[in-house]
């Protein structure tokens, strides 16, 4: 025969505060629940919304502390570059004869510098090649670029234009000129 399973009998529930021995929780023990009626936390009430002030904008002061960044920039690259003249001279062109070789000597900041040799009839020789260190040159005699009626020009090698040895516009390209027949021996 097979068993039935038969639901068991309701269990007794026991009242929580009702026992015996024990005092009773209220007048009416059993109709009280366990929880409080006022809520766990209290409620927030919504606060009112201020307004910032416009200075005080995070935005505002980004802005004003980039302004000022940029601002410090533009003075501190106004300082440099105008104590760093980035305008190249020559300065006190000298020539000689030292050892029958012409050697051209002259001032200036540490630049690339264009060697013209001039002749008598007016047209130019690029002699670039020959500047050994920055502001000097030499020109073996052997080579024959040179006479006594040879005019020397020298100009800061970024100058396009006209080699001349007319001393405002060599002045005007920041360049200089000096003669053979004015070395001395």
């Amino acid at each position: 025969m097979v068993d039935r399973i038969m639901p068991s009998a309701p269990a007794e529930r026991g009242v929580i505060g009702h026992g015996a021995g024990q005092p009773a929780l209220g007048a009416r023990a059993g109709s009280r629940s366990l929880g409080g009626g006022a809520a766990v936390l209290p409620e927030l009430a919504a606060a009112p919304a201020r307004e910032r002030r416009w200075w005080k904008h995070p935005a505002f002061i980004v802005s004003m502390i980039l302004t000022v960044l940029a601002l410090g920039a533009a003075v501190a690259w106004w300082i440099v570059s105008v104590v760093t003249d980035s305008s190249v001279r020559v300065d006190g062109l000298s020539i000689s004869l030292e050892g029958g070789n012409l050697h051209l000597d002259w001032g200036g900041p540490d630049a690339e510098y264009a060697l013209f040799a001039v002749a008598a009839d007016g047209t130019a020789t690029d002699l670039t090649q020959l500047v050994v260190a920055s502001t000097e040159a030499w020109i073996p005699s052997a080579l024959g670029l040179y006479d006594d009626a040879t005019c020397f020009v020298v100009r800061p090698a970024q100058v396009s234009g006209e080699v001349t040895l007319d001393a405002a516009t060599l002045q005007s390209q920041g360049g200089a000129g000096a003669c053979v027949s004015d070395a001395g021996a």
